[in-house]
């Protein structure tokens, strides 16, 4: 679902590290646990805190060529002019930052809240579902770049375009995620629990293959336990990073329900592949190949 191409180009921020796929890399992961302790049991209880769907609000938006979801954190590096006004703006008062920057006469100064919506660069295109960001820390670099990062909050529908210069500048519709009665249905707890022993077993399968030693935190991470089903909904699909149309649909899917079942899929399919990768180095290694050829690379889309 998008709201229509922007007139101008992708802004120059990037995230500050390489999101984490189901299919390798989980080391990664320790890097975006920043202040997930103090974020864990308001999170888990899915839904405090959440803005009434159909509530209205004047947000400046990020455009990103990422897409950011609930519960998830989300590191940003900012280092165009335009951008660290913004975030300076945003995180007016914090320790660090710079006050020339800041421009009091925003609605938005001091609330260290902002929206991130995904920015197709192939279609020029803006998603038109996207994640309210609350900024949970930040640090000053001396070349001037900003390190913040963030964690989803809420999703929201652009519901039109308010300013695209300096930064784009949009009304947003609060979608009812509070509203799901079905989130914390014991349907909803039970697959919550299916999905997050999937989870496991598709962190076992990656670990053996690579024959690696993880801590306990990459093999069974806290989320796990601690999130509610929503919340557990959204952690999950947001580790699905190297598909971004994927995670759109996942954001966009309206129930916990339907996006539960939508993540079982996919974890049930990444265990598959991950199988069928265990099964031909066995096949190898019994032939004689030696544990240092690689099956065949492919996987899933």
């Amino acid at each position: 679902m998008y709201c229509g191409p922007l007139q101008r180009g992708q802004p120059t921020a990037s995230s500050s590290s390489t999101p984490t796929d189901l299919r390798g890399g989980w080391h990664q992961q320790r890097q975006r646990r920043r202040a997930g302790r103090q974020r864990a049991a308001v999170v888990a209880r899915g839904g405090e805190g959440l803005k009434p769907g159909g509530t209205r609000e004047r947000l400046p938006i990020f455009p990103l060529g990422i897409v950011a979801l609930p519960a998830a954190d989300v590191p940003l590096q900012i280092f165009e002019a335009r951008y660290r006004v913004l975030f300076s703006t945003l995180m007016a008062g914090a320790p660090g930052i710079d006050e020339g920057l800041v421009n009091t006469e925003k609605p938005w100064c001091g609330s260290r809240r902002f929206g991130l919506a995904f920015f197709d660069t192939q279609s020029q295109g803006l998603a038109a579902i996207g994640t309210l960001l609350e900024i949970t820390e930040h640090s000053n670099l001396e070349d001037g770049r900003i390190l913040v990062n963030n964690v989803g909050r809420q999703r929201f529908k652009i519901v039109e375009v308010v300013e695209e210069k300096p930064v784009l500048v949009c009304d947003v519709e609060y979608l009812p995620d509070a509203e799901d009665e079905e989130a914390d249905s014991p349907e909803a707890k039970a697959l919550a629990r299916e999905v997050a022993d999937l989870f496991r077993n598709v962190v076992s399968l990656s670990v053996k293959l690579k024959e690696a030693t993880v801590p306990d935190e990459i093999t069974n991470p806290r989320q796990l336990a601690e999130l509610a089903p929503r919340e557990l909904s959204f952690w999950v699909a947001s580790l699905f990073a190297g598909n971004p149309y994927q995670q759109q649909a996942l954001l966009e899917e309206e129930t916990t329900m339907g996006r539960l079942k939508m993540v079982q899929e996919l974890l049930s399919g990444t265990i598959k592949y991950l199988s069928a990768q265990a099964a031909l180095r066995s096949a190898f290694k019994s032939t004689g190949g030696g544990s240092d050829i690689a099956p065949p690379p492919g996987g899933p889309d």
